[in-house]
Parts: C-alpha cells; structure tokens; sequence
C-alpha cells in the first residue's frame, strides 16, 4: 500500500514504514464485527504513521489510501477538518472512486500560514454507510530565508596544525541580511578566526581559519554551523571534524 508521498519543494518527507490507520465505516459497521480482521462492507482509511511538516508558502503531496473489505465498492469523499489558518488543500473535494486504492490531496500553506502542529481529521463519507475517520499531524514551520551549507566530507586536522573551511550561504529571494554564525561542539584546544564570522550581505560563503593548538582534544567530532538574522530566521548545517596527533 502506498501510504505517503512526501515531495515538497519545502521540505522532502522521508519514506515511510507503516500507516496510520483510524476508524472503518461503511455499512457493515452496524453488523457484529468480524473476529478476523476487516468485518463483509467496511472500509478504512490509511495515512503516514510520523507527522508531516509543511513550510510557509509552499506544498505538500498526501497520499491517501483505503483498505476495502469484501463488498465494499462505494465512493468515498473525503473531508478535511481542523486545517491550520492559511492551509487550503487540493481539489477542495478529494473523491476515492470504487476502484482506486488511493488519492493524492495537495496541502498548500500561504506565506502567512499559522505555524505549529495540528491535527487534521480526515473524514471519509461513503455512498452507502457510516462514515470512517483517520487523523493526521500536520506541522507548518516558517518560511526559510536562508540555508547554510559546510563540507561534505570529512575535515581532517592535526595538532598545531591549521585550516581554512568554506562556510556558504544559498539566499531565497528578497532577503539581503548579514548572517552571523555560531559554531558548537568545537573540540577543546581549537579555535576559529574570525572568532565570530558573519557572511555579510552580497557574498555567498566566507572562509574560517580553525587554528588547533598541540594539545588539542583528539577525536572525530560533528561541528554544528547555525546562521540566525534579524528576522529570527535560522538555518544549521552540520559536518565532521577529525583531530588526530601531529
């Protein structure tokens, strides 16, 4: 079964295992339930187990899947409740029809889309019978400004030793801010100069001279870089520093 599909341009959701699965309807729910699985009419609807996560201004694909027992081959529409402010979906009716196994609903998020969780039921009206009902987690996080990037592979330093790491910046549209940027988990005996470098305005990375003293600490470690601006906008990047003897 296909449960998701998590393309964004915002954000990639990252396959899923499992589905989450709510209450049947149809109109074999009013019959005494089936002591082996699924009960003769009923159907269920399917959704990603993990919630899924939605940025300001852009959209999301949601697969929604339904597991059919035997003779159950209605329509069923689907009706989405408890959307966060500036979350609209597409089509406005999403409609299972009695033979597809699944529907694509496409979450769209304005630019001033209220951020945090929610939960979305998801209604499913049949034809015929009761109506069944699934929930989905739906966080909706602020529009990015800026994505920061460090190398990708692993930076090699030795005690007393020194060397320069590229620091970049990719800029959406519009934003023109200085970033300044904060390293942590920086080995003991290691520092950086500038000791607070900001990737100003017009340029798209600066260089960081790591200066590492000879008694530096020893060890493989994973360097957090977080660019902030003034509009509280932020943006992480993480890589691998590696200290060994001189």
């Amino acid at each position: 079964m296909n449960c998701f599909s998590r393309g964004f341009s915002w954000l990639a959701l990252a396959t899923m295992i499992g589905c989450n699965q709510g209450t049947p309807g149809g109109p074999g729910t009013s019959a005494k339930p089936s002591s082996f699985g699924q009960s003769d009419n009923t159907f269920n609807l399917s959704l990603p187990v993990l919630p899924s996560s939605l940025q300001q201004g852009e959209e999301s694909k949601v697969v929604v899947s339904i597991k059919r027992a035997k003779n159950f081959e209605e329509d069923v529409t689907l009706q989405m409740t408890g959307l966060p402010n500036g979350v609209t979906i597409e089509p406005s009716k999403p409609t299972i029809k009695h033979g597809d196994k699944e529907t694509v609903v496409i979450f769209k998020a304005s630019g001033q889309a209220a951020i945090g969780e929610s939960k979305v039921k998801i209604t499913g009206h049949p034809t015929k019978g009761s109506d069944a009902h699934v929930e989905l987690s739906l966080g909706i996080v602020a529009k990015k400004d800026f994505t920061i990037s460090s190398p990708i592979l692993p930076t090699s330093l030795k005690q007393g030793g020194m060397k320069v790491i590229s620091i970049g910046i990719e800029r959406e549209r519009g934003f023109d801010q200085d970033v300044p940027l904060l390293f942590a988990n920086i080995p003991l005996g290691v520092t950086l100069e500038p000791s607070s470098p900001v990737i100003v305005n017009g340029t798209k990375d600066i260089d960081v001279m790591f200066n590492t003293s000879s008694e530096a600490a020893l060890g493989s470690f994973d360097v957090n870089v977080t660019g902030s601006s003034a509009t509280g906008a932020k943006s992480t990047s993480k890589f691998n520093l590696t200290v060994s003897k001189d």
